[in-house]
Order: structure tokens, then sequence, then C-alpha cells
């Protein structure tokens, strides 16, 4: 029965001509539907548990393909997918939701990129097959309306305690969620090597900052240097230090941060540092190369940590303290949202933060 619902049945049960479903969906209105027929729509949709991807739906009814859902990075929309999975975080993270979906709901991940963000068709032809999507940071107001007209479920993954919206200038509507917090990972290692009698700190930040271009500001790489001056300024006689690397021409390397810190903390007095941390595990390698070539050895001369318990960096020698949210319980939890949401696609505003943890090596021992 299912099989056979269509934009006509749509139309029949919201009591709208055909024509206005279409466009509703499409977000084509020639004439803006009043909010009390969009949601007769939108209450049709969800109660047949429609998606109009017909191509998609007849491939899948034939056995042909399965069906698709579509990750979105929202910090960064137009960014080539094969970059984005080449960043080691995002990457390990892509690879384990990835199989969680093919898995457990029969369902294909595609990284996609949208040509023009500003854009609502191209938008939509950026989603418009998706039996789901997830979107990784920051939301944008055409995509979150065209989920919601189209009735593809939504996960949201927040890198912040804040959701971040694009366009947005009404209050934010009922999202589900699961979230991590950047801030609290510095948190934990500036506790950690301050713990080990660290007291002259530096933090070495990402080059994705304000202070270098605020059109590619990251909102997770504000929040750790507001984090880090905040704990400077709370301690007992600490003092801190921060490095911003320049916004330069990047290659599609994973190494490409290590190598700007490297150059340029080339010309900086490491020595006078107790700790030095890295906005994450590859800006920490950057740090640990500047400092090999000062004769300098971490855990021994100076602490340094990194974050995000990156593959490329686990088995550096010497191997570099880091902290990393649960890359498990973040899929899981995505996953969950999506296959409750397939079946009955309201969502609840549910909010699920994923555990983070430290993990120690040689970089922060001391000898």
């Amino acid at each position: 029965m299912a099989d056979k619902v269509n934009i006509g049945t749509i139309a029949k049960m919201a009591g709208i001509s055909t024509a206005s479903v279409s466009g509703f969906i499409n977000g084509a209105e020639t004439i803006p539907l009043s909010q009390a027929r969009r949601e007769r729509i939108m209450e049709a949709m969800r109660a047949a548990n429609y998606r109009p991807s017909a191509a998609s739906s007849s491939l899948r009814r034939n056995g042909v393909l399965p069906g698709k859902a579509v990750f979105i990075y929202g910090n960064h929309p137009l960014a080539n997918p094969f970059d984005i999975c080449k960043h080691p975080m995002l990457g390990e993270l892509i690879s384990i939701l990835a199989a969680e979906l093919r898995t457990q709901l029969g369902l294909a991940l595609e990284v996609r990129a949208v040509a023009d963000e500003d854009s609502a068709p191209s938008w939509n032809e950026t989603i418009a097959d998706a039996e789901a999507l997830i979107c990784y940071g920051k939301l944008d107001v055409s995509l979150f309306d065209l989920s919601t007209r189209r009735n593809i479920p939504l996960a949201l993954i927040s890198d912040n305690t804040e959701i971040q919206t694009r366009n947005l200038s009404c209050p934010l509507p009922p999202l589900d969620c699961v979230q991590w917090d950047a801030a609290s990972h510095l948190e934990k290692l500036l506790s950690h090597v301050t713990a080990k009698g660290a007291k002259r700190l530096a933090f070495v930040s990402s080059c994705c900052v304000k202070a270098n271009d605020p059109r590619f500001s990251a909102a997770e790489a504000e929040a750790k240097i507001a984090e880090f001056n905040s704990f400077v300024a709370s301690g007992d006689r600490l003092s801190g230090e921060l490095f911003n690397p320049p916004l330069i021409g990047r290659d599609s390397s994973p190494y490409y941060e290590a190598r700007n810190v490297y150059n340029l903390l080339r010309g900086v007095d490491l020595a006078r540092f107790d700790a030095v941390i890295g906005h994450n595990d590859l800006v920490a390698l950057g740090v640990v190369w500047a400092m090999a070539e000062r004769g300098l050895k971490p855990g021994r001369d100076i602490l340094v940590g990194g974050e995000g318990d990156y593959v490329e960096c686990r088995d550096a020698v010497p191997g570099v303290t880091t902290v990393s949210y649960d890359k498990a319980f973040l899929a899981g939890h995505v996953r969950d949202i999506l296959k409750r949401r397939l079946a009955d696609n309201r969502p609840q505003g549910a909010r699920f933060f994923a555990p983070s943890y430290l993990i120690a090596r040689e970089s922060t021992e001391r000898a």
C-alpha cells in the first residue's frame, strides 16, 4: 500500500490541489501557501510516511538500489566531498556511519556538496532523492526547509553546545541532534597538563578563525580560543599565549595543518612554554616537528596535546595525548534518530551528548 502513495494521494488527504502540493514539496509555489495549508500537507505526508523520491523508490522496489542517506558538511557545504572524507575526524565518523546505516537501516550513505548554498533549487537538487539526511555542523535554512517540505528525516550533528544555523531568522524549531563540545575537549587537555605542573601555556588554534577571515571561521575553533583564554584567566599563576596559523592555500593532504603549524612555529622560542596544546592532532604533530628541530622532546621538555584521536596520528612517535568524542556512540544515536523518523517523521527535539575521553600518551608523560 505504501508503494502506491503519490502526490495525488497526499493532495487528496490534505484537501489541496496536486499542483499546490507539488509546488510546496519543491519549494516552487507561485503563490505562498498559508501556514495552515502547509501543515496539512506535511501532516498528510507524515501520516502516509511519504517521501517524493520517485526514481529512487522505483529502483528500490526492483531491488536495484538501496535507499540513500545524504551527508552534508554544514560548516562548508560547498566543499569537495572527497576532501571531506579525507578529513581525519570526519572521515572516520563517516566510515562508521556508513556501516551503521547500511547494516541497520539498509541505507547507502553518500557525502554531497551543494553547488550554490544561497540557492534553494541547488539545495533541492542535492537532496531530492534522499530518504534520510545527516547535517554535520551549521544547519542552512534552505536545507531545513526543503527537508521539511519533502518529508525527509533529518539528524543533526553539532560540534558545539549551541546549535549553529545559517540564514535562520525565526526561533530554532525542534531538531533531533547529537552533540559534542569542542571547548570541553580543550578544558580536559589544559586540566591534564596543569595537573602535571604546567604553568606557561600555549594554544595553537585552527587557521579557520575570525582573526584570519570571518567568512571561513568555524564555531568550534572560536569556542576553543574562548575556552583557552578563560582557563588561563581563572588559573593560579597561569600564563598563556595564543598562536593563529595563517589561512593560506590548501591541498588535499591530511597533513596540511601539520606543515602549516610547523612553518609558523619555526621562528618561535618554544622552550619558554611548559605545555603547547594544538587545536587537533595534526596541529599538535606540527608542534612536535617544530620542537624536534630544536632538540626538544615532547613529555620531557614540553607537554604536548591535540584533539580528535586521528587515525593518521595514533602511531606517531612519540605518541601524542589527545581527547576525542565517542564516534561509535555518536553514529549509533544518529542511526537511532533516523530509524525512528523513517517510521514517523515528527521531530522530538531529542538531544544526545556524545561522551568524550582523554587518551594520555608519551607527549604528556614526565620522565
